[in-house]
């Protein structure tokens, strides 16, 4: 909240403790962000409020390049949700990215994707069955039949945010609100992209934001 007149801001720590600072930038998940923005923006995060959550597994395997036939193509393929498959995507990652295939030359190192929004079911399904699943729907794909030598499920509740029609247009409205409490601003995953760029970009645009709105310790006192 705001620290009297000064025009900084006092934040109350987890532990008790309390920083005071010219500027706060919340990069947290929406949810998050709205719960901690309510007291001074609450238009802010009623808008937050509204962005709905995706959850996904993510399933990493590593093969024997010796036991591929043929190495899958290109960096990977996406499902299109009236396929009925599994799994909604898969990367490539030695192919996508150099740096996993130079650390083990002999392995070819892939990964799926698998839940989409409001399809749940999929994700309470355990380590097994979802890797199962992933090498049957990679046996139709591409025609990858190997036994991986070793598979790593990775479990994401709530990681992915949704974007519906409209979706711009609350992020607008998130951005007009907090322009007016200068030294306060968003940025993450939940408003202009999910990927590592747009996070990126977004917490760039953040920086130079605050940069600019920012009132400097002592102006103002």
């Amino acid at each position: 909240d705001p620290a009297g007149r000064s025009g900084r801001w006092r934040v109350e720590l987890g532990d008790g403790h309390t920083l005071t600072a010219d500027a706060v930038v919340v990069a947290a998940p929406a949810p998050v962000a709205a719960r901690l923005l309510r007291p001074e923006a609450p238009a802010a995060a009623g808008e937050l409020d509204a962005v709905d959550y995706a959850s996904m597994a993510l399933i990493t395997m590593a093969f024997r390049r010796s036991d591929l036939p043929a190495e899958p193509p290109g960096s990977g393929f996406l499902v299109p949700p009236v396929d009925g498959r599994g799994i909604k995507a898969a990367t490539f990652s030695a192919n996508k990215w150099s740096w996993t295939a130079a650390q083990d030359p002999g392995l070819f190192v892939l990964r799926t994707s698998v839940g989409r929004h409001g399809e749940d079911e999929w994700l309470r399904r355990d380590d097994a069955e979802l890797a199962a699943l992933s090498r049957r729907d990679l046996a139709e794909a591409v025609g990858l039949t190997a036994v991986p030598v070793d598979t790593v499920v990775t479990r994401w509740e709530g990681g992915l945010p949704q974007y519906p029609v409209g979706h711009l247009e609350r992020v607008a409205r998130v951005h007009r609100d907090l322009a007016e409490r200068p030294g306060l601003t968003v940025c993450g995953a939940a408003y202009a992209g999910v990927g590592v760029p747009a996070c990126i970009a977004d917490g760039r645009r953040a920086a130079d934001l605050t940069l600019r709105t920012a009132r400097p310790a002592g102006e103002g006192e």
